[in-house]
């Protein structure tokens, strides 16, 4: 025991001189660099890690007013450039030198980043899993029926659900979470879940529980050598990882379980979800393309990733939806009205409904911009040398981009902290304009896959709910918009009350 303790020193002790060497190595050649982008100074070993704070999308705002749209820091042992602006966002996001992902980004700390195609470092991966993903999405009829019956019949079990609080103040994820959660369960699975069901509580549970320790700017990515000691069990707790990986191990083993479950039923000829698609794919392109990427694996790293991004962002979304609603009760009304004029007070919204509804749907883009539900976006990585903003940006950079910042710059938008809808109605009011700043599901080459089905839920959600309730909160609660940023920016828990119009 004692001699695995002075081990374990030693290797500590190691880390923290190799750290120390290659901090003075790289101020030396660092210093000579004359058309890298500026940037505050930090400290030995950490770089400007003890100065982030938990707002680190504000923070690097007002960073920009200094540096510029495009700055550099160290944090931990890695080289990080910040783009604040759209400009510097669209050209680096345009170079196929961005594409790639950090080999420490936040999700790697998990097993299955191994076989994730949207967060691991490896391109191949990505490139190869990203086709298939946009692809069967369509072929199960994303844009077309399949998938929108599928939201349209859960978010009917939703709303019974919201009755049965008879108007009471209550806590909108309870129910919110595992209904989300089942649109990925119907396109992934082929199933819905009882609320009740305990494989559905788990799985909810474990999103949770991961979501809460994959920030972006989380120790483990900075500090990549701490990955040898996560073994360790006062170092899982002093990181708050523990019950991340738990979650995370426990997630892979029910994915496991069902594609097995899957495979044992499979019929080539009835394709029912997701995960059919992918294990005749896999077969396929096993027999005719050597050194595919196509594994159970990856299969389990792209369904976790589903569920992961078509969870979090959705319900953090429709959280933010309901609370401004009830923030901005003349809003509410308008759109109210407009649910009545177009769906009248019983019909299902469709998407197909979109276009009619130029109002409602200013709002839904109104709130995505406002409160940016993925403030800074998945670390990027460069590839190789490259430039942006006329800096010179060496190969092995971590780039982190602020959304928040374009979403917020008064160059962009007219009084950009205030909520208004009305910015995104054309003038005749008939229809919505989307402005070049307006990125909610970043842009580009890895822009988000599943951008149009998550278009389609915010609205039927949305739309479902006002046309059946009003939004208010509890007796003298006043609106505080208090919130925190993870991997998303959401609300601090909040109670709020849905009255039944019927």
């Amino acid at each position: 025991m004692l001699e695995n303790l002075l081990n374990i020193r030693f290797e500590v002790l190691l880390a923290i001189v190799v750290a120390i060497i290659a901090y003075v190595i790289r101020s030396v050649i660092y210093n000579k660099k004359k058309n890298y982008p500026p940037g505050p100074t930090g400290l030995p070993l950490v770089g400007y890690v003890p100065y982030l704070r938990s707002d680190v999308h504000l923070q690097f705002v007002e960073l920009s007013k200094k540096y510029g749209e495009v700055f550099s820091l160290r944090l931990g042992s890695q080289d990080v450039i910040v783009l604040n602006g759209t400009s510097s966002i669209r050209e680096a996001f345009s170079k196929s030198e961005f594409l790639g992902r950090p080999p420490s980004g936040s999700f790697t700390v998990f097993e299955k980043a191994a076989g994730s195609p949207f967060f691991a470092h490896n391109l191949n991966v990505w490139q190869e899993q990203r086709r298939f993903v946009v692809s069967t999405m369509k072929d199960l009829g994303l844009g077309k029926s399949k998938i929108e019956q599928h939201i349209q019949d859960e978010i009917v079990q939703f709303m019974k659900t919201l009755k049965r609080y008879g108007g009471k103040p209550m806590n909108l994820l309870e129910p919110l979470t595992p209904s989300v959660s089942n649109n990925i369960c119907a396109l992934a699975f082929g199933k819905r879940y009882d609320y009740t069901d305990p494989e559905r509580k788990q799985l909810d549970k474990n999103l949770e529980e991961t979501a809460k320790v994959i920030a972006q700017t989380a120790a483990h990515i900075f500090f990549p050598w701490v990955r040898y000691f996560l073994k360790i069990p006062f170092v899982l707790e002093f990181l708050n990882l523990k019950e991340g990986m738990k979650a995370s191990i426990n997630n892979d083993a029910l994915i496991r379980k069902k594609i097995k479950e899957h495979r044992d039923t499979l019929d080539n000829k009835n394709v029912r979800d997701f995960v059919d698609s992918y294990l005749i794919e896999m077969e396929i392109r096993k027999e005719k393309m050597p050194g595919t990427t196509f594994s159970d694996t990856t299969l389990v790293g792209t369904v976790g990733d589903l569920f992961g991004a078509g969870t979090e962002t959705i319900r953090t979304t429709l959280t933010w939806c309901m609370y401004i609603m009830a923030a901005y009760p003349d809003v509410q009304k308008r759109v109210e009205q407009e649910i009545l004029d177009t769906l009248g007070p019983d019909r299902l919204p469709e998407i197909a409904d979109l276009k009619e509804m130029p109002f409602t749907h200013s709002v839904i883009l109104e709130i995505l911009r406002w409160k940016t539900t993925v403030p800074l976006n998945l670390l990027r990585y460069t590839s190789a040398d490259t430039t942006v903003a006329g800096y010179d940006i060496p190969k092995n950079t971590t780039v982190m981009t602020n959304f928040w910042a374009v979403h917020h710059d008064p160059n962009n938008w007219k009084d950009p902290d205030s909520f208004q809808p009305e910015r995104f109605l054309s003038a005749d009011k008939k229809s919505v304009i989307k402005s070049q700043h307006y990125m909610p599901f970043s842009i580009g080459r890895r822009v988000c896959p599943g951008e149009a089905m998550a278009y389609m839920e915010v609205f039927l959600y949305f739309a479902s709910l006002l046309q059946k309730f009003q939004v208010k909160f509890p007796e003298g609660v006043k609106p505080t918009f208090d919130s925190e940023l993870t991997i998303t920016y959401h609300p601090k828990p909040y109670k709020i009350c849905f009255i039944s119009k019927e």
